[in-house]
C-alpha cells in the first residue's frame, strides 16, 4: 500500500505531511523551476481526435467504411484486396484516365468519398482536460492508474494566477495555517 494520498492512501498525519512537502516543492520549492508556472495546477489531458471537420479546419483526412478507418488513400489501397484495387483503378481511369495510385492525392480522396458506404472527413488532434491535481505526483499517479481507459495522456501545467481561492488555500497549507485536525469528528 502506498504511503501517499497521490496514490490513494488514506489521509493520516503522515500522508498529510507528505502532501504538504510535495505541495511546497511544487509551489515554492525547486519544483517551480521544472514547470516555470506561477500558482500551478497539474492538469491531466487526453489526446482526442475531432472528426467531421471541413478541409479548411482540419489537420488530416480519414476515410471511414464499415467501422474501419484509414488515414490516407495509400493506407486504404494497402488494405484493399485485388478486386477492390481493380475497382479503384477502373473508377480512376473513368474519371482521370490514370490508375488510382497515379492520381493526385486530392483526386484519390474524391474518389474514395464517392464510394458507397464510404465517408471522407477532416480530423484534428487536440488536448482535452480530464481532471486536475494539486501536485505533479498525483497527476502522474492518475495516468499510471487510468492510462488504459484513455487515448494518450499527459500532464500539462496551467497557472491559477487568477484563482484567488485556490491561491489562498495553497498558501495557508504551505504556511501551516491550514492543518489536519487531530479528530475526525465534525462539530456542528
Amino acid at each position: 500500500m502506498s504511503n501517499s494520498i497521490a496514490d490513494g492512501a488514506k489521509l493520516t498525519p503522515e500522508t498529510f505531511a507528505d502532501f504538504i512537502e510535495r505541495l511546497k516543492y511544487h509551489h515554492r520549492g525547486d519544483g517551480v523551476s521544472r514547470h516555470i508556472t506561477a500558482d500551478p495546477i497539474f492538469m491531466v489531458q487526453k489526446n482526442a481526435t475531432i472528426y467531421g471537420l471541413a478541409d479548411e479546419y482540419c489537420e488530416a483526412r480519414i476515410v471511414h467504411c464499415d467501422d474501419c478507418e484509414w488515414g490516407s488513400p495509400q493506407e486504404y489501397w494497402d488494405d484493399a484486396d485485388e478486386d477492390e484495387r481493380d475497382e479503384l483503378n477502373s473508377l480512376a481511369q473513368d474519371m482521370w484516365e490514370s490508375d488510382f495510385l497515379e492520381c493526385e492525392e486530392d483526386e484519390q480522396w474524391l474518389l474514395l468519398a464517392d464510394l458507397d458506404n464510404h465517408t471522407v472527413s477532416g480530423t484534428r488532434k487536440e488536448w482535452q482536460h480530464v481532471n486536475a491535481h494539486l501536485t505533479r505526483e498525483a497527476a502522474e499517479a492518475f495516468i499510471r492508474r487510468k492510462q488504459h481507459d484513455y487515448p494518450p495522456l499527459r500532464v500539462y501545467v496551467e497557472s491559477m494566477c487568477y484563482g484567488w481561492e485556490y491561491q489562498e488555500i495553497i498558501a495557508a497549507l504551505c504556511d501551516g495555517r491550514l492543518v489536519l485536525a487531530d479528530s475526525q469528528e465534525v462539530s456542528q
